[in-house]
């Protein structure tokens, strides 16, 4: 049994595959071959012998260490031999788990593929970088990771930035406040036992992406500042629920309770708002039956509903790209609530 999407992208990963044994106690040798489909065979690794007991079976660590390895003269195992991981390709592993006693004597024969391909980045939503936010108790939120792995959870870091720290320094030497494994989903509701943030301090915060203790992905760091103060002052009580779309964009999250809310100025003739939505959280389902949004001239307040369109779901994560009168482009990041 062997996870190429956790552990295909390193040599030593290949030793986390695990041996199920239905019989009586073995002992075998190990032969993996990697080959790739444009460079052909990277590497073959030979192992001594090693004793399989009934049922389920982890490779010894003994056994990775003492394992042969033979590395092919091409450009791909060349990058590997210098980055000690697999580069971008179309990858193929084999695992031949044979008698000690014969090699002739094939136990297992079992043929793993794989693509590895870039990550997308795992950005950060809210609270935006730099900026200042009144709540001592925030909501964190994140692009959940692309592609999409079974199994996946999420870590999120956030500390303290003392005197003459930057956010890195910060995330790397502080005691965490937040420190929460195991989360499902891409938002993390402040967690109770945690202590609330100050006013008038700065904090650094990260998020990463994880299968069975390995990193699959990491964000940038960002950094806020708890400021009540310049919070509220930003907030105009007339307006509230239709802020400027320029301003809802900077800050690059919405939680749209049944509605997403804006306004903007066209000045030009009347015409259709074009605009589509599409879902981060599970990027094959489809959006449908928007509504026809029709701008006037001069000072638009926009409410689209969202309420009685059954392909929004509850806590998913989607983005909205509205293009303004003058063709640009303008993308805004939301998480849909259903209306209490």
């Amino acid at each position: 049994m062997f996870v190429p999407e956790v552990y295909g992208t390193t040599l030593n990963g290949l030793f986390r595959a695990s041996i199920y044994n239905a019989s009586g106690m073995k002992s075998v040798r190990m032969n993996i071959t990697v080959t790739e489909a444009r460079a052909g065979k990277i590497a073959t690794i030979q192992t001594g012998v090693f004793t399989i007991a009934p049922g389920n079976n982890i490779i010894p660590s003994g056994v990775a260490r003492t394992a042969s390895l033979a590395m092919a003269q091409n450009a791909t195992a060349n990058f590997i031999r210098r980055n000690q991981y697999f580069p971008q390709g179309d990858y193929e592993y084999s695992f031949n788990i044979y008698s000690a006693s014969s090699s002739e004597e094939i136990i297992i024969d079992q043929t793993f593929n794989h693509e590895i391909t870039p990550p997308a980045p795992l950005d950060l939503i809210e609270p935006y970088d730099k900026d200042d936010i009144c709540e001592k108790r925030p909501l964190l939120t994140w692009q959940p990771s692309i592609p999409k792995m079974d199994g996946l959870l999420y870590q999120v870091m956030l500390v303290e930035i003392k005197d003459k720290q930057n956010a890195v320094e910060a995330l790397n030497y502080n005691l965490p406040i937040v420190n929460q494994k195991g989360i499902v989903a891409n938002l993390l509701v402040y967690p109770p036992n945690s202590k609330e943030l100050v006013a008038g301090k700065k904090y650094a915060w990260q998020v990463s992406a994880y299968r069975d203790q390995t990193i699959i992905n990491r964000s940038d760091v960002w950094s806020f500042e708890v400021n009540c103060q310049d919070t509220v002052s930003a907030v105009i009580p007339t307006d509230y629920g239709y802020r400027d779309i320029e301003n809802l964009v900077k800050g690059n999250f919405y939680i749209a309770e049944g509605f997403i809310r804006f306004s903007m100025i066209n000045s030009y003739q009347e015409q259709k708002l074009r605009f589509n939505i599409v879902c981060t959280t599970d990027p094959k389902s489809k959006i449908r039956s928007l509504p026809t949004i029709k701008l006037k001239k001069g000072q638009n307040k926009i409410n689209i509903d969202l309420s009685r369109n059954f392909s929004f779901k509850e806590g998913y994560s989607y983005v909205m790209t509205a293009y303004l009168p003058d063709g640009t482009p303008k993308s805004l990041r939301f998480i849909y609530k259903n209306i209490e």
